[in-house]
């Protein structure tokens, strides 16, 4: 039986997320999903993949849960980018980093995070990886496949900034996260 990843590229529609100068978490995070599934089909063309949305839509977070969990995903990896919360000042330090998110107490989650954590930490290699956090974010809670929150970088941050606009970038990302989930599937009992 094919193993099947559920995708969640974050925000979407009318809620942008985080926003810096003309870029939208909700754009940046879709096109990062897009390049994982691409990603996945190479490294793996045995699994399937589903996106919680393929296109600028708004979509609950309960939607979200329930494609993942009527589809019977295997993991499912929601897809952000961070904002840090000061007016980034001239001479402010600036957050930087990637981090994952997983269930409180979730054993298969933290495996997940794991499995993508080397790859994830890759996405920006001059800035920290911030790690792996027990979270209870509505979308792990709900959803019955192990899953993670990833924070793919800061879009406030003015490197990332520029990164998040480069299309090379996000195959980049896209392409690292689709390695560990394949790692994760892999391995999978």
């Amino acid at each position: 039986m094919k193993k099947r990843v559920c995708l969640d590229p974050g925000h979407g529609g009318s809620q942008p997320g985080a926003c810096f100068k003309d870029m939208e978490e909700k754009n940046v995070t879709l096109e990062v999903a897009r390049y994982v599934a691409e990603g996945l089909k190479i490294v793996a063309p045995e699994i399937r993949v589903v996106l919680t949305r393929n296109y600028d839509r708004t979509a609950s977070l309960q939607e979200r849960c329930n494609i993942s969990n009527n589809d019977g995903a295997d993991c499912f990896v929601s897809i952000h980018a961070n904002a840090d919360a000061d007016p980034d000042l001239e001479g402010d330090p600036e957050a930087r980093g990637e981090e994952i998110w997983y269930y409180q107490g979730s054993v298969e989650g933290l495996r997940l995070s794991q499995c993508l954590a080397d790859e994830v930490d890759r996405i920006f290699p001059d800035e920290p990886f911030r790690g792996i956090k027990a979270g209870n974010f509505y979308v792990l809670r709900e959803t019955n496949a192990p899953a993670c929150l990833i924070e793919i970088g800061f879009i406030d941050k003015s490197s990332s900034s520029e990164t998040f606009s480069d299309e090379l970038t996000l195959r980049k990302i896209g392409a690292l996260i689709a390695r560990g989930i394949h790692e994760y599937i892999s391995n999978a009992g």
